[in-house]
C-alpha cells in the first residue's frame, strides 16, 4: 500500500472513528504533511455505547500531542434510531437508497468538505478478511473507490484493498503500539454499562464476539 500526501494540499479531512484503522491511516498522513487537519467523528450509539465518544477523543488528542500540525476535530450526531439495522431506508438527493445513518454521515461530509474549504479527504476503510462472516459490504474487495472526485474535493480509500493484519503490523513497524492501545475496535454492548453508568476514561470490557473484535484479533494473530 502506496500512500502519497500531495504536498500542494493545505487543509486534509479524516474520517476518524477511534478504530485502528483510522488511526493508522491519520499517523500515516500526519508524518508526511503539514497540512491542517480536520478529523470528523460521529457521536454514535451514544446510550448503549456512550465511551466511543471518549476513546476517539482521546486518539485524536495522542495526535494533537505528538504532531505540530493544526488539528481540529470536529463530532457530528446519529441517532439510534437512524443506524443500522433498525432505520427505515431513504433515497437520497443523487438517488440511492440507504439507511438513514449513511445518509447523515454522507451530508455531514459534505457540509465538512465544504465549510473548511479541504483539498482532501481520507477514510480507512480496509478489507474484509475472507475467512471471518458478518463483515460490512462496503469493505469487500473493489466495492468502494480508492480515489474518487466529490464537491470539489479529492476522496481516498487508500486501505480498501489492506487487510488488518498489515494495518496492525505498521503499528509495531512505526513503534506507535501505544496509539494502538487507544484505539477500540469492539461493537459490543454490556449489562450495566451504559451513558448513566459510564465515566469518561474507564475500563470497558471486549465482548470478542463482534465482527470488529474477531477481525481485530485475526489481524494481531497474523501481522
Amino acid at each position: 500500500m502506496n500512500l502519497t500526501i500531495d504536498k500542494k494540499w493545505k487543509r486534509i479531512g479524516i474520517s476518524l472513528s477511534g478504530g485502528a484503522d483510522s488511526a493508522l491511516l491519520a499517523y500515516l498522513i500526519l508524518s508526511q504533511t503539514d497540512a491542517d487537519i480536520y478529523f470528523t467523528t460521529q457521536i454514535r450509539m451514544w446510550k448503549t455505547r456512550p465511551w466511543q465518544r471518549y476513546i476517539a477523543q482521546d486518539v485524536v488528542e495522542w495526535f494533537q500531542n505528538c504532531f505540530n500540525n493544526h488539528i481540529e476535530h470536529i463530532e457530528g450526531f446519529v441517532p439510534p434510531e437512524m443506524e443500522e439495522p433498525s432505520t427505515t431506508y431513504i433515497t437520497d438527493e443523487y438517488g440511492a437508497t440507504k439507511p438513514g445513518n449513511r445518509i447523515i454521515l454522507r451530508s455531514f461530509n459534505e457540509f465538512v468538505g465544504h465549510t473548511y474549504n479541504l483539498d482532501a479527504w481520507f477514510a480507512g476503510v480496509n478489507k474484509n478478511p475472507e475467512d471471518i462472516l458478518g463483515g460490512p459490504k462496503e469493505r469487500y474487495k473493489g466495492v468502494l473507490p480508492l480515489h474518487m472526485k466529490h464537491m470539489g474535493v479529492d476522496i481516498f480509500h487508500p486501505f480498501v484493498y489492506t487487510t488488518k493484519d498489515w494495518i496492525v503490523k505498521q503499528y509495531f513497524e512505526h513503534s506507535i503500539q501505544d496509539l494502538l492501545d487507544i484505539t477500540r475496535s469492539c461493537e459490543g454492548e454490556f449489562e450495566g454499562l451504559d451513558y448513566t453508568t459510564y465515566t469518561p476514561g474507564q475500563h470497558v470490557p471486549v465482548c470478542n464476539e463482534c465482527f470488529w473484535c474477531k477481525e481485530r484479533q485475526w489481524g494481531i494473530d497474523n501481522a
